[in-house]
């Protein structure tokens, strides 16, 4: 059961951390320091392709332990101590989903805010479902 509980801990580490980047990268975006959020990419892949291994082995724990003890529940096998990490666990996945979600709507806005200004610079011409690139004439157009 101690194995259980590292792998938790480690879990929730990354968690964690994964979550005060979300809300980091929301603060540079409301300070409109974009690029600055690129600078934390890295280290989120890392922590995500960690967690996704971590989780993985945490998983098979679990069906190893289910299938040492047939015909019991979970929360029979599990200690109190397990079962409360696991609990912090899922409020921890809950809060990660909750940052994820308001970052998404920066995103979401900035990028449509961005994407009419482009396109109030630099009209684009429709051509029936297409939308074509500008002609560079089209700059150069100067009235007297």
């Amino acid at each position: 059961m101690q194995n259980l509980t590292l792998q938790l801990d480690s879990l929730i580490a990354d968690i964690d951390r994964l979550i005060a980047l979300t809300y980091d990268d929301i603060a540079l975006v409301k300070s409109a320091q974009h690029a600055r959020v690129s600078e934390h990419q890295h280290e989120k892949l890392v922590l995500v392709n960690r967690f996704e291994r971590n989780k993985t082995l945490f998983n098979d724990t679990l069906q190893q332990l289910t299938l040492q003890h047939p015909g019991q529940a979970l929360h029979e096998i599990l200690p109190a101590e397990v079962q409360q990490k696991l609990d912090i666990f899922k409020t921890k996945l809950t809060q990660l989903h909750e940052a994820n979600k308001i970052y998404a709507k920066f995103v979401v806005t900035l990028n449509e805010f961005f994407s009419s200004l482009v396109s109030a610079i630099l009209p684009m011409k429709e051509e029936g479902y297409h939308t074509g690139k500008p002609r560079p004439a089209a700059f150069l157009q100067v009235s007297a």
